[in-house]
């Protein structure tokens, strides 16, 4: 966290294959909770591009993980990666308790968590992580959310190779909560 916010992490772009990526971390997710939710996968991504796999893998983890915490067992989590106007773009959706739009204001501040919680244990870091690793890779991150209904959290990422490594801290990442 000090790394991401201080702007003291170095971009390491290597070429990955970003749907085959996150169906690892899908995987991964898929064996822990293997009867508990369900994770439906869907990859549209086949291209290899240049990415630091360290942020990805902080992104989609923190997405994937708050869509099976804040979901009921036996909920739908779905992951969709895909390429969209020449963007990655990685979506997850649940259809767990949503977010009360009052709180989707401050939702990617360090230690913000929804009104709605409960006893769900938590931190309030990893959406804060996420905007900060969305923001290094010079992309953007949407939330829809209804209470009751569910979340969608979107990131776009732009190819990396349009990108200086050392001009990366200076992209702002867009965060538009709904």
């Amino acid at each position: 966290m000090a790394q991401l916010e201080t702007g003291k992490l170095d971009l390491k772009l290597k070429p990955l294959n970003v749907g085959l990526f996150i169906q690892q971390i899908v995987d991964n997710f898929q064996i822990i909770y293997d009867k508990k939710h369900i994770i439906w996968f869907k990859n549209q991504e086949t291209a290899a591009q240049p990415i630091d796999s360290r942020l990805l893998h902080q992104i989609a983890d923190n997405l994937i993980s708050n869509a099976i915490k804040y979901s009921l067992p036996g909920g739908e989590v779905r992951v969709l990666v895909d390429n969209y106007t020449g963007q990655c773009r990685l979506t997850v959706q649940d259809q767990g308790i949503g977010i009360p739009a009052a709180d989707q204001i401050q939702l990617f501040d360090a230690f913000q968590r929804g009104s709605n919680v409960g006893n769900v244990p938590g931190t309030g870091l990893g959406l804060a992580l996420v905007k900060q690793a969305v923001a290094l890779l010079g992309g953007s991150i949407h939330c829809e959310s209804q209470v009751g209904m569910g979340t969608t959290m979107t990131v776009m990422l732009p190819p990396q190779q349009s990108m200086h490594e050392s001009s990366a801290h200076e992209h702002a990442g867009e965060v538009a909560p709904s």
